[in-house]
């Protein structure tokens, strides 16, 4: 299945028919055209609500020009500065992977302090390059954080569910097929979704790995358990007729 997490562009002028405008906007088109969703706003006044839309997001393009800078006073520069290290430190709080990136003018790129630029992923300056290659910069980034998400067995449990193997390997794990046969079943199916049913396997899935000698995506994910738990090893263990 397809997860959706679209690139977030935070931009004042993102409908505007200016400058600024037309060039975000040609960016946020190139980037659909490579089959990313793209989610546009235009409130810059509260980051924080925002930056709380991580968990959802696969990147963060925001725009940091005169408009955001306000009229370039000492207090309005200070202020718009405020509102971007809120920003960045509300992400990096929870979520240290995500890319997130300054759209701007090469002049407005001065007042950015370093706290702030150590966190990000690149200073995007205006018209210095097509939208197109700045397009596929910023998904490629995006999709590396994306892939890196799942753990190993999430990771090819929804591959094994995805590539439409049939699961006639242990009583019971048939993918769901017996729901179908009646109009409750059907309601069943359609409730709980066909993703939780073809992923309802046994332990002798091959790509899957094995429970009982620790194998494949198995063995990674208990790998993968035991560096997050800091512990020497783990073992994952059922409770059934497979064991």
């Amino acid at each position: 299945m397809k997860f959706r997490f679209p690139i977030v562009i935070i931009d004042e002028d993102f409908r505007s028919e200016n400058t600024s405008g037309l060039g975000i906007r040609a960016l946020a088109e190139a980037m659909e055209k490579e089959g990313m969703e793209v989610l546009g706003l235009t409130s810059y006044g509260d980051l924080s609500q925002f930056a709380q839309q991580q968990s959802r997001a696969s990147a963060f393009v925001l725009s940091i020009d005169d408009e955001e800078f306000g009229g370039g006073s000492i207090e309005e520069t200070n202020f718009a500065l405020s509102a971007l290290r809120a920003f960045v430190k509300e992400i990096r709080h929870k979520n240290s992977d995500i890319p997130i990136y300054i759209y701007g003018e090469t002049r407005t790129s001065r007042h950015i302090p370093n706290d702030v630029l150590r966190e990000l992923h690149g200073f995007i300056h205006m018209f210095e390059d097509t939208p197109e290659f700045v397009a596929r910069h910023i998904i490629r980034e995006a999709k590396s954080y994306l892939d890196g998400l799942a753990p190993p067995f999430f990771r090819a449990l929804v591959n094994y569910a995805k590539d439409g193997s049939y699961s006639w390997h242990c009583p019971g794990h048939s993918g769901g097929v017996a729901f179908l046969k009646s109009p409750i079943g059907q309601m069943f199916h359609q409730f709980f979704g066909e993703n939780m049913l073809r992923a309802d396997v046994g332990n002798a899935v091959e790509e899957l790995g094995q429970l009982l000698d620790h194998t494949g995506p198995v063995a990674k994910s208990e790998r993968n358990a035991a560096r997050i738990f800091n512990a020497d090893h783990c073992y994952f263990v059922t409770n059934g007729t497979s064991t």
